[in-house]
């Protein structure tokens, strides 16, 4: 993550430290929300003065306000036009009030980007356009997109990427390959996942190679994102060959036959994988006719094609830690 040094600045003429300055900028651009936890961590430091002396800073200038939660727990809120305008993100969102569920996301994404400061982040609503539509010739009409009606007049304002998801290209030598997110707070029944991954569809159609990282406090729910992720998004867009689906439908009967002497270590490691590759329901489908005996080889090849480009897909977990004492308001 690099941050020009005339953000950085701006910010210490406002009466921060380096440290301080790095911190806010960071919180600014990506979320909005902190602790003073996640302050501590970033600098390093023991919890007492120093996290207090930020919050009082922030606060008292009135670039910031602050929630009483439970158990004397607060969130800060960086809202000043004075922090976000020397830092080029003066109209974005973040500077806001938004509802509770949207604040822990973000402070679980804070999380996150904190804890992997290396990666080139994509800041604004305005690089990931750019940077799908320019450099990679996506057509902006699949970009994820929610319309806006003015409040002024009736004109629709299309805004895109309105999840704020963090999204990143990793600090690696060589092309580096985009990575999307998504952020699971605790509790999350998934069904948000599913309608967030129809959304990316289209686009993730358009990439021949992409990323996905779920992001989440709650490890439990990670082998069912993969297995919903393998559903929705793998399974469909990577064509698996013809000689991949024969060969996990036979290992599978094998299984399911109970014929466990007729397979190797290396089958059944094959089918553990596969099951999650192939779990699409179109291709359950073929195996119930293929193992019925209405499908010849034939037919069964017309089904898997050689794929015209090898789309390379993958997908990963990223545990992060639980703000539990945050989940709650104080009744007002």
């Amino acid at each position: 993550m690099n941050i020009k040094d005339i953000y950085l600045d701006s910010l210490k003429q406002l009466g921060y430290t380096e440290i301080e300055a790095r911190f806010i900028y960071i919180v600014a651009t990506h979320s909005g929300y902190f602790t003073a936890k996640q302050f501590l961590d970033f600098a390093d430091a023991k919890r007492g003065k120093r996290s207090d002396k930020l919050a009082d800073k922030l606060v008292r200038n009135k670039h910031a306000s602050t929630e009483m939660l439970r158990k004397n727990a607060r969130v800060y809120h960086i809202f000043s036009r004075k922090i976000y305008a020397p830092i080029g993100k003066e109209n974005i969102r973040n500077r806001r009030d938004h509802a509770f569920e949207f604040i822990k996301s973000r402070l679980l994404a804070l999380d996150f980007i904190l804890a992997n400061q290396g990666h080139d982040y994509f800041e604004t609503e305005a690089d990931k356009v750019q940077y799908f539509c320019g450099a990679l010739g996506v057509e902006k009409h699949i970009l994820p997109t929610k319309l806006y009606l003015g409040t002024q007049n009736p004109s629709v304002t299309p805004r895109y990427f309105v999840d704020k998801f963090p999204m990143f290209l990793p600090m690696i030598s060589g092309s580096p390959i985009i990575t999307f997110t998504y952020v699971a707070p605790e509790a999350e029944n998934l069904v948000a996942f599913v309608t967030h991954l129809q959304n990316y569809l289209p686009l993730f159609r358009s990439l021949k190679q992409f990323r996905f990282l779920f992001v989440s406090p709650c490890e439990p729910l990670f082998p069912k994102a993969r297995a919903i992720f393998s559903s929705v998004v793998k399974g469909p867009l990577e064509v698996p060959s013809v000689a991949e689906i024969t060969r996990y439908f036979q290992v599978r009967k094998l299984w399911e036959s109970r014929q466990f002497a007729a397979l190797r270590n290396e089958d059944i490691e094959f089918l553990n994988e596969a099951t999650r590759k192939f779990a699409a329901p179109h291709i359950q489908s073929v195996y119930k006719e293929w193992r019925a005996g209405s499908l010849t080889e034939a037919h069964l090849a017309s089904l898997f094609p050689v794929p015209e480009s090898n789309r390379k897909i993958s997908f990963d977990t990223h545990a992060v830690p639980s703000h539990r004492h945050l989940y709650s308001r104080i009744a007002a």
